[in-house]
């Protein structure tokens, strides 16, 4: 082959190559899938309501809600950079970027979009009947409990360690005192409690909540806080103390101080700002679309989606500071 031929081929190679690398990150840019959880579950649905949104702002705009792997797996397969947007936990964020709790290393490439989309609490639930009306009273009288949280390695299950140790127990501590740990499915815990072999139940817990609603309904368990000491001690591990008031479930005669955290909107900073920008806008301003697809949206507050402190101490990406600012939401 003579050289001229040769190197024109050269640079339709390099050509070829180039356009394949920009198509390739333009669609993975124009293809999103918003992490969230697995099918049914609230946050498929907040996902998909999320997709809608921008959909519907910017139709040419190609982005679908995932079943993926909950918050904490979601965060993990980011930091991999093998997920480019997903529902998060503030708190979850917190421990992510900090390498602490369910994270072995920090993990620095994510950025938010959004914060404060709803209100999740640590929902801290007694068999009716137990006799259990405090957890410091648990630890103050070496108490012999059976305690029921879902599996290890969840939000649901950190937190639930989380307030055992604000006020003052562990897991072994419980096994000692002759009592019992399970770490399973709200199957399981459910039929347990019915059946009177599970005393407490703690998990993450949303306003309708189908486990807890059941239970409720059928009059097994009671809701308790911890005192406010304990509420206190939880915020290094980025829990708010937060209200939920009475009569969210059957039963509940009184309003409730409960740790709590909010879902995000977390994406890599790998997403253009062009991107960021678009899907910040259209959620900040599509709560009312959101929220007709389900009600846990009912506790965003859109001027306040750019706040820190609904963001788990990750940065804004600079698309989504660039709506804030010229919405004078942030400075």
């Amino acid at each position: 082959m003579k050289k001229g031929n040769r190197a024109i081929l050269g640079i339709l190679a390099s050509v070829m190559t180039i356009f394949f690398v920009c198509a390739s990150g333009f669609a993975a840019q124009q293809d999103l899938k918003i992490g969230s959880n697995k099918v049914g579950s609230t946050w498929y649905v907040q996902a998909a309501c999320i997709a809608d949104a921008v959909k519907k702002a910017y139709p040419d705009m190609k982005i679908d809600a995932a079943p993926i792997a909950g918050g904490i797996g979601n965060l993990k397969l980011m930091g991999k950079n093998q997920m480019n947007i997903a529902l998060t936990m503030d708190n979850n964020n917190l421990w992510a970027w900090n390498g602490q709790v369910l994270f072995e290393q920090p993990i620095k490439n994510i950025r938010t979009l959004a914060g404060g989309l709803d209100q999740f609490y640590v929902g801290i639930a007694v068999r009716r009947g137990s006799g259990i009306k405090s957890l410091e009273d648990v630890v103050k009288n070496k108490q012999k409990i059976r305690l029921m949280t879902v599996q290890r390695g969840t939000t649901g299950e950190a937190s639930a360690a989380h307030v055992l140790e604000a006020v003052g127990m562990n897991y072994d501590d419980i096994k000692k005192w002759g009592g019992a740990v399970d770490h399973t499915d709200f199957e399981a815990i459910t039929n347990a409690i019915k059946d009177g072999r599970c005393d407490v139940f703690i998990q993450a817990l949303s306003k309708g909540h189908p486990t807890f609603t059941e239970l409720a309904v059928l009059g097994k368990i009671d809701l308790i806080t911890i005192s406010k000491g304990a509420l206190k001690k939880l915020e290094k591990y980025g829990y708010t103390q937060s209200p939920l008031p009475k009569d969210s479930f059957k039963g509940q005669t009184a309003d409730l101080v409960l740790p709590g955290y909010r879902s995000t909107l977390t994406v890599t900073d790998k997403m253009d700002d062009e991107t960021a920008y678009k899907i910040t806008k259209a959620v900040v301003e599509g709560k009312e679309a959101l929220v007709k697809g389900h009600k846990a949206f009912a506790d965003f507050e859109p001027a306040k989606a750019g706040n820190p402190e609904n963001l788990g101490g990750v940065p804004l990406h600079p698309g989504a500071a660039k709506y804030y600012k010229e919405k004078g939401y942030i400075k």
